[in-house]
């Protein structure tokens, strides 16, 4: 390979799989908002109308309720099957990782198991905070987060009362 050499490859592969994961997310989420909005856009539009449909019978009314009960229900299915749809590409793009996680653990064994014992001893050499420390070091972050917050805060309601004046000014 000229181009790449293979872990370069295999990284890539990984990073592909992932992202069009993250794609068929944001497909499905897309599916089903656009049912629930055009369900909602009907049932709307029947409800609401002119004053001579005011006047309708209670039977009319009924129908209208049956209808607009009829697409709510077909959105439902439609979103369900959008969810299963989805459901079976997310499976097959994780059975694709996994596979090329077991192929390359298969085919780098003894450089993984060196990996993970190197690891092993990099993690027995850290030098681990004391928990008084940890709590004071924790306690300065929460209370620095809390004073920048109060500073925004005041920050944002003399804008927006400034912001107000200049409108008045202007109006």
């Amino acid at each position: 390979m000229t181009f790449m050499n293979r872990k370069s490859l295999i990284a890539f592969l990984i990073a592909l799989c992932m992202i069009v994961s993250l794609f068929t997310v944001v497909a499905s989420a897309d599916d089903t908002t656009n049912a629930a909005t055009e369900v909602a856009v009907e049932s709307t539009t029947v409800e609401s109308g002119s004053t001579e449909e005011t006047t309708t019978t209670t039977e009319e009314t009924t129908e209208k309720k049956d209808t607009t009960a009829e697409k709510e229900q077909a959105a439902a299915e439609a979103a369900k099957a959008a969810t299963k749809k989805t459901l079976i590409i997310n499976a097959i793009i994780i059975a694709a990782i996994i596979v090329i996680i077991v192929v390359v653990a298969i085919k780098f064994r003894a450089k993984l198991s060196a990996f993970f014992r190197s690891v092993k001893s990099e993690l027995g050499k850290i030098v681990w905070s004391s928990k008084e420390n940890t709590r004071k070091s924790f306690l300065v972050v929460i209370v620095v987060a809390v004073i920048i917050a109060a500073i925004i805060w005041i920050l944002d309601l003399t804008f927006n009362a400034g912001l107000g004046m200049l409108g008045k000014l202007f109006s």
